[in-house]
């Protein structure tokens, strides 16, 4: 298993180089191979997008259920079973394409946190890629970038029974703590990640073009 993860992160390490040869800088470099990476992952993407569309076609009924069972967790709980079972939705079915995605994002991660960048070979402000970005703007934009994925996931699919407060906590917990990761860790990892939630964001917006309003109606969203 070493030796197929070694190769599979030579191979991410050969086509960052060859992009950044190719563009004369690391940061269009990391933009290209985040892009190449979210397109060869875009069928699992698709596949995962339309789970959350599934699941979002049914938040009003499962909100009519949580007003009609509040308080009993367990009746409410077999009567959204058999709402799922009845319109043919799988909740996990979401989960698996985002499960096979880690490897080959964590390869990514693994790549760019971990290249000898040479200094001087950046953009703009980011010169050194091997440094954190104390100027605060990449931290900020992972944070931002962070917020408005969270927030997107949480119009588009209903919440569960009792995880409301929870999922609310996340959605502000989640960019402070990517944010403050961001700050730690070398810019090109940074840059990184905000290419990728940038990619994700737009990705979902044009596959999920009618989103589930806080009603719980859903109406065609407003693309400009």
């Amino acid at each position: 298993m070493g030796a197929i993860w070694h190769g599979f992160t030579g191979l991410i390490s050969a086509v960052f180089v060859l992009f950044s040869s190719w563009t004369g800088n690391y940061v269009l470099g990391i933009v290209l191979l985040t892009v190449l990476v979210r397109l060869v992952l875009l069928p699992l993407g698709v596949t995962q997008a339309r789970s959350m569309q599934k699941m979002a076609k049914l938040a009003p009924k499962q909100r009519e259920l949580q007003q009609r069972h509040k308080g009993n967790p367990q009746v409410l709980n077999q009567e959204i079973a058999k709402l799922y079972k009845e319109e043919g939705v799988n909740p996990a079915s979401g989960c698996l394409p985002l499960l096979l995605q880690i490897p080959v994002m964590y390869g990514l991660f693994d790549v760019l946190r971990t290249f000898k960048y040479h200094r001087g070979g950046g953009l703009w402000i980011w010169h050194n890629l091997a440094q954190p970005d104390h100027t605060f703007v990449l931290p900020i934009l992972v944070a931002v970038t962070t917020f408005l994925m969270q927030r997107q996931a949480m119009q588009m699919t209903p919440s569960q029974p009792g995880m409301e407060s929870s999922q609310k906590m996340m959605l502000y917990m989640m960019p402070l703590i990517f944010g403050y990761v961001a700050y730690r860790f070398p810019a090109g990892l940074s840059i990184y990640y905000v290419v990728s939630n940038i990619f994700q964001w737009i990705q979902t917006v044009v596959l999920l073009r009618r989103p589930v309003d806080s009603g719980g109606a859903s109406a065609p969203a407003t693309q400009k």
